[in-house]
């Protein structure tokens, strides 16, 4: 088990802390699960961890 946790990451391993957003041009953005999704953007992915979200997102979903 790592301690090592992904910006805004609030709690232990495991835990969905984020989402996957995108938007009408198909630009991807990694958002904290606990914060509502801004006009504009829709959650593609998650919740999952910082690590999966961000593995996603670089992948382009």
């Amino acid at each position: 088990m790592s301690l090592h946790y992904g910006p805004f990451d609030p709690g232990a391993e495991g835990r969905g802390t984020h989402l996957v957003l995108e938007n009408a041009r198909g630009q991807l953005s990694l958002w904290p699960s606990w914060r509502a999704v801004p006009a504009g953007w829709s959650a593609v992915f998650g919740p999952a961890r910082y690590e999966v979200c961000a593995g996603r997102a670089e992948a382009g979903r």
